[in-house]
């Protein structure tokens, strides 16, 4: 694979977990301290659609991230150590887990129970282990894009800027 290849499997891989990022850092600090205005009556459909988009917006581009950052370890780009790569699919990984265990049974109970305000605050709680995962993993990117960036300037260029 070219060199040029691996830098759009990297780039796609940071996008990727950029949009994650944002997805769930919008769940977080939008959607769910919202949800306690929604009448209890209502909030049982509501959750059952947004819970099919979370699958589709959320889920699926996780799983993909995930797999899209095992072959970009194989494929990595120059300048991008191995490292980078292992700890960003660790913290992918890692907020999949707190999603699957710490968030989804929440959820299971709001089809339940509805938005009562203990489950919401519950819901919200296991946000403080998710969101320091996705924010790190966003800088760390962010970090290794730069650094990618900076091998393709030429030593000069800054000087005569």
């Amino acid at each position: 694979m070219t060199e040029s290849n691996r830098r759009y499997l990297f780039l796609a891989l940071c996008a990727l977990a950029l949009l994650q990022t944002g997805a769930h850092i919008s769940q977080s600090y939008v959607n769910y301290p919202t949800w306690h205005f929604i009448e209890a009556v209502s909030f049982k459909p509501y959750h059952v659609a947004i819970t099919i988009r979370s699958i589709v917006f959320l889920l699926v581009p996780r799983v993909v991230e995930i797999v899209l950052g095992l072959i970009v370890l194989r494929f990595r780009p120059s300048g991008i150590d191995r490292w980078v790569i292992l700890v960003g699919v660790g913290l992918a990984v890692g907020a999949f887990l707190a999603t699957a265990f710490l968030s989804q049974p929440v959820h299971a109970q709001l089809d339940i129970q509805s938005n009562t305000p203990e489950l919401l605050a519950r819901l919200m709680a296991t946000d403080w282990i998710r969101n320091p995962l996705e924010l790190t993993r966003a800088a760390l990117y962010v970090w290794a894009l730069s650094r990618m960036i900076t091998l393709n300037e030429p030593s000069g260029a800054l000087a005569t800027a």
